[in-house]
């Protein structure tokens, strides 16, 4: 596979001599699912900003589907990556919601016709095609999160971030948006997707876990390597999956769980047989 994302030797500092990204290198392969976890403070926002060009590094290197991360490549790179912040309020351009999806589709020139059916689609794929003429002060912060998705999601980028995306969604909400990203993987296989997340089971989930503990790389692997030892993930302040609580407790049972079984349908299902 190919490299979607190369991180080299990365710093970056807010303030002099405080370092936010501690000499950072990972590279994440086209089609991952990778979750940034960490506490509050580890660096997760900043390196999601730096991976998109809305700040600058003080060193280190980041190529994007293999082309450096600078001012001469901006117009490249935001054609390649796509981000969905924590606060809607921050992303919400258009008088509509309608025009807000439609607004980065009309950036890049896409023809009316293909964008009405792009706007639709997308409104449709996170529940909000009922409210395109609806004004953003018509809306809940959830729901402005919601647009904000579409209109992320209907530009195709090959690298995708939500950065806490879900944080100001209901859990009702949260399990949607779960699932239209499971949904969007199937349907695009290549799409690189990047989630900073403290949802721990949505962390379990996915393909890869990046753990961030004071600007620095905690731990990097698959999540069942990732969160087999929960005394060292207690040590930073976080906790294992519910789900795989549930699988150890059995298992001193003698029950042998699949390593497969990630969430508790699937445990439900497997126990029921």
């Amino acid at each position: 596979m190919s490299k979607a994302i190369e991180v080299k030797n990365l710093c970056f500092s807010y303030e002099k001599d405080v370092q936010k990204i501690k000499n950072i290198s990972f590279s994440v392969e086209k089609g991952e699912y990778v979750t940034l976890i960490g506490h509050n403070g580890s660096g997760k926002s900043t390196l999601s900003k730096l991976l998109c060009y809305l700040l600058e590094a003080d060193s280190g290197e980041i190529y994007l589907n293999g082309i450096k991360v600078c001012e001469e490549n901006s117009a490249k790179i935001r054609k390649i990556i796509g981000i969905v912040f924590q606060n809607p309020d921050n992303q919400f351009i258009g008088s509509t919601v309608e025009n807000d999806i439609a607004f980065g589709l009309e950036n890049r020139r896409v023809p009316r016709e293909e964008m009405k059916e792009l706007v639709l689609k997308y409104a449709q794929k996170v529940g909000m095609e009922k409210y395109l003429k609806k004004a953003p002060d018509e809306l809940s912060g959830g729901q402005k999160q919601r647009v904000a998705i579409a209109g992320i999601l209907s530009l195709n980028n090959e690298i995708v971030i939500f950065d806490e995306a879900t944080s100001m969604l209901d859990p009702e909400g949260v399990e949607d948006i779960k699932r239209l990203i499971r949904e969007t993987k199937r349907e695009h296989p290549d799409l690189t997707f990047i989630s900073i997340t403290h949802d721990i089971e949505e962390a379990y989930m996915s393909d890869r876990v990046i753990i961030l503990n004071k600007g620095e790389i905690y731990k990097d692997g698959k999540p069942e390597e990732v969160f087999k030892d929960k005394d060292e993930i207690r040590k930073i302040g976080l906790d294992i999956p519910f789900v795989l609580k549930v699988k150890n407790a059995l298992k001193t049972k003698t029950l042998q769980i699949p390593d497969e079984i990630k969430n508790i349908d699937e445990l439900s299902d497997f126990l029921c047989k």
